[in-house]
């Protein structure tokens, strides 16, 4: 259950939940599935798998939560030759054309015919409430489902004050001090080798770096020619790797060696106690890693007059 992305929100200071008042929260909105009629439908898994009633998943803090999205496979190629067949044969048999209006009304009479017969997808996706740090992280990518994922919860608490991080220095700005400079880079956070460099003005060059030494000249000489960094790839503290975007999103995550050795130390013996381990040492070590990284974007506080 490792999160392959972070996808960050701050939580406001007075929210307050409990893992019993969450858990009976979110059995008031189960996933049932779309059904026969239902194009798509979300709802509340339990994060420990089928057959499992617990819906919250507790430690030190942090709250795992899972939310499972299905959505009927009804491509539009299928709809449309349906749609011109039918409209084909009434506009023959009744010698008109059919209207703008009503082929709208026909391709959802046969959208509503085909839906029960439609194949199914269902897609889960995990986040975490860490009340004591602020934090709201979704293991998403992208803003579609984790903005899925926040609109139910609110609509299953009543309320979710969440807004995205806030930094006082730009990303992009500091990720280019960084590539430009690693001695400016601070500990523990060393660089990967990956980083995406965007150009400035009507141009918009894109250099794309992987699997690179990005000290080397040809990334340097980019950086001189005025591209800035969109996306970087950090270690932090030999633990986890990560590529920072300019949006302050975490992707890529990778957990190292040196946690996977601490989970086989731990030695689970079950499929729920591995997954509290699991979570347990994602949780201790991505809170250290995230207050590393927020205070790198916190400008130094301006010294008071003598």
């Amino acid at each position: 259950m490792w999160f392959k992305n972070l996808y960050l929100l701050r939580l406001s200071s007075d929210f307050d939940l409990t893992p019993e008042a969450l858990h009976e929260a979110l059995e008031s909105k189960p996933f049932l599935g779309c059904g026969n009629e239902l194009r798509e439908a979300s709802g509340w898994v339990s994060p420990f798998g089928r057959n499992n009633e617990q819906l919250v998943l507790a430690t030190n803090g942090c709250m795992l939560l899972t939310l499972a999205h299905q959505e009927k496979l009804l491509p539009a190629s299928v709809v449309r030759e349906e749609l011109d067949t039918l409209v084909a044969d009434i506009e023959e048999k009744e010698a008109r054309k059919i209207g703008k209006r009503e082929k709208q009304d026909l391709r959802d009479e046969i959208e509503f015919e085909l839906l029960p017969k439609a194949f199914t997808r269902t897609k889960k996706m995990d986040a975490w409430l860490d009340l004591p740090n602020g934090w709201m992280i979704i293991n998403s990518s992208s803003n579609t489902p984790a903005e899925r994922l926040t609109h139910l919860l609110r609509n299953t608490l009543g309320s979710l004050p969440v807004a995205p991080p806030k930094t006082d220095m730009s990303p992009a700005v500091l990720m280019t001090q960084w590539l430009a400079d690693d001695h400016t880079l601070p500990a523990p956070f060393t660089l990967g080798e990956a980083c995406e460099l965007k150009g400035q003005g009507e141009a918009k060059s894109v250099a794309t770096f992987k699997r690179h030494e990005l000290m080397a000249e040809e990334v340097q000489a980019n950086l001189a020619a005025g591209k800035t960094v969109s996306k970087l790839a950090l270690i932090w503290a030999d633990k986890i790797s990560f590529v920072l975007t300019e949006d302050l999103g975490v992707r890529q995550v990778r957990f190292l060696d040196v946690l996977a050795d601490n989970l086989k130390d731990a030695d689970p013996q079950s499929r729920a106690e591995k997954l509290d381990i699991e979570f347990t040492l994602m949780t201790g070590e991505v809170t250290l890693m995230l207050a590393d990284l927020m205070q790198c974007f916190t400008a130094e506080p301006e010294p008071e007059p003598a």
